[in-house]
C-alpha cells in the first residue's frame, strides 16, 4: 500500500465543501456596498453521493447609505431526498422606493422610506411518488416603517401596511421537479403550486390568501447548451399590505426592474434564457421576459406587457455541483439594473 488516496473520477461529487465569497458592488440606491457570503454544501449521513447536496448559507451586507441587511438558510435533504426542509431567516434595515400601486405608475410618484424586516420562511416537503413531492409551510413576516417622506402617500398612512405590521401564515405546497441539477439545470422540468393563507387567528394583522405558480422547463441544446423557460405567477386575495403585494423586478423575475417598481395583488411573467458555456469556468447567458401586475385577473392585456431582457457573465464556482456566480445586466421599460448573484435566476 502506498498510503495513497485513490484519484477523483472527473465528474464525482464531493460529500462536502465550503465556499466563501466577498461581496462589493455600487447602485444609485446604496452607493458603495460591501459584505460577504458563505455556502457550506453536504450530504447528510445515509444520502448517496450522487444525491442532491444539502446546504447551509449566510449572507451579511452593508452599504454606504448606511443600509445593513443579513440572512441566513438552510436546504437540507433526508434520506436520498425522500424529506426536504427548506429554512430562511431574514434582517434588513433598508432604504427602500413605493411608486404607488398598479401597472400605470411614473417614475415621478417615486418616494423612498426606510424600514426594518424581519423574515421567516419553513417549508417541509415528503416525496409523493417519483418527482412528485407534497408539503406544508409557514411565513411570518414583520415590517417595521421608520422613515417616510413628508407628504409623500406612506405618511398619509392611507396605503395599507404603512403603518407597519405582522404578517403570518400557513399553506401547502405540491411541486414536480425532475430536474437533472438544481443549481444548474441542464434537462428535465419544475413545477410548483403553493397556497398560503395569512390568517388573524395566526398572530397577523393581515387576512389574505396568496397563490403562487412556477413552472419552469430546461431544454439541453447542441450537447452543453441550455434553454430555460418559466412562467411565473402570484396572486392574492383579501387584504395584503404594498411591502406582500405581487412585485415585479428583482434578481430573478423581470430582471431590469427594481423590485417592487410595480406592484399589484397579481403578477404573471414570462422568461427564457439561453446558457452557454465558453471556456473552462466561464460561461455566458441571454435572457428575455415579458410580464405585468393587475389589480384584478380580468384586467391583464399582453398588448400592454413590459419587456425585460440582458446579458450575464457565469463563473463556476463549484464544478462538482454546477455552482455558478453570475454577472447579470438586465434592461426593462426605461430602467436597467447589475445583479451579482449566487446561482441562477430560475
Amino acid at each position: 500500500m502506498t498510503g495513497e488516496e485513490p484519484a477523483k473520477k472527473e465528474g464525482e461529487q464531493k460529500k462536502s465543501g465550503f465556499v466563501f465569497l466577498p461581496i462589493i458592488y455600487y447602485t444609485k440606491e446604496t452607493k458603495v456596498a460591501a459584505g460577504a457570503a458563505a455556502v457550506y454544501y453536504f450530504r447528510a449521513l445515509g444520502n448517496k453521493l450522487n444525491s442532491r447536496p444539502s446546504s447551509i448559507r449566510t449572507r451579511m451586507v452593508y452599504t454606504q447609505e448606511g443600509q445593513f441587511r443579513m440572512g441566513l438558510g438552510s436546504d437540507l435533504y433526508f434520506q436520498n431526498e425522500k424529506f426536504r426542509l427548506e429554512s430562511n431567516i431574514s434582517f434588513k434595515n433598508f432604504i427602500d422606493k413605493f411608486y404607488g400601486i398598479g401597472n400605470k405608475t411614473s417614475k415621478d410618484m417615486e418616494e423612498k422610506y426606510t424600514s426594518r424586516i424581519f423574515k421567516l420562511k419553513l417549508d417541509f416537503q415528503n416525496r409523493v411518488y417519483s418527482y412528485l413531492n407534497a408539503g406544508i409551510r409557514y411565513e411570518l413576516e414583520n415590517d417595521s416603517i421608520m422613515e417616510v417622506e413628508e407628504g409623500s402617500q406612506l405618511a398619509k398612512e392611507q396605503i395599507l401596511g404603512s403603518k407597519g405590521g405582522t404578517a403570518s401564515g400557513i399553506g401547502f405546497f405540491l411541486n414536480w421537479d425532475s430536474r437533472d441539477n438544481i443549481y444548474f439545470p441542464s434537462s428535465g422540468s419544475y413545477y410548483r403550486f403553493m397556497l398560503t393563507w395569512f390568517l388573524n387567528n395566526l398572530g397577523s394583522d393581515y387576512d389574505f390568501t396568496e397563490y403562487r405558480l412556477d413552472i419552469r422547463k430546461y431544454i439541453p441544446l447542441f450537447s452543453s447548451h441550455v434553454l430555460a423557460f418559466q412562467s411565473y405567477m402570484n396572486f392574492i386575495s383579501g387584504n395584503a399590505p404594498f411591502q406582500m403585494l405581487s412585485l415585479l423586478g428583482g434578481e430573478s423575475v423581470m430582471r431590469g426592474f427594481y423590485r417592487g417598481r410595480y406592484r399589484d395583488r397579481n403578477l404573471i411573467a414570462f422568461q427564457m434564457e439561453l446558457r452557454i458555456p465558453v471556456w473552462r469556468r466561464l460561461g455566458f447567458a441571454s435572457f428575455l421576459g415579458f410580464g405585468d401586475v393587475a389589480g384584478k385577473i380580468s384586467h391583464f392585456n399582453m398588448g400592454e406587457f413590459k419587456y425585460s431582457a440582458g446579458f450575464g457573465i457565469r463563473y463556476l464556482l463549484i464544478p462538482e455541483e454546477k455552482l455558478n456566480i453570475r454577472f447579470d445586466v438586465g434592461f426593462g421599460n426605461d430602467s436597467w439594473g447589475i445583479y451579482i448573484i449566487i446561482a441562477e435566476a430560475f
